[in-house]
């Protein structure tokens, strides 16, 4: 990882991949893909759910709270949906099919990496 910010002498740090088809948090493995764990165009409508529910408050209070609610739980659903795929995935490029395929020194570094860079954009969120 290449810290730019940390050069400057900065304590953020902004991360750059090393190689350009590093695997990102819902991208599939060895592909560029910084893509979102929920696509555009499901985080818009949920982002518009939000709003209209937000909006609705005067007119219906509890009504607009209940629908706050529900796509806070669509979100974490899609969310933890993404994630699960995304560890069965992972796990998929390093251990094997379980008929004695060993997977290569190689192929190790880069799961580790993966599962760093996961971990990692986790925990700063």
């Amino acid at each position: 990882m290449t810290y730019e910010a940390e050069r400057a002498g900065s304590p953020e740090r902004v991360e750059r991949p090393e190689h350009p088809g590093s695997p990102e948090l819902g991208g599939s493995h060895g592909r560029n893909t910084a893509r979102q764990l929920i696509p555009q165009e499901e985080r818009d409508k949920l982002t518009l759910r939000l709003q209209q529910s937000l909006g609705g408050f005067v007119d219906g209070p509890r009504h607009a709270v209940q629908e706050a609610a529900a796509v806070l739980d669509d979100t974490a659903d899609r969310i933890t949906a993404a994630l699960t795929e995304r560890r069965q995935s992972l796990r998929a490029g390093w251990h094997g099919d379980g008929d004695g395929d060993a997977a290569e020194t190689e192929e190790l570094r880069v799961a580790l990496r993966a599962y760093r860079e996961v971990t990692e954009r986790l925990l700063r969120w």
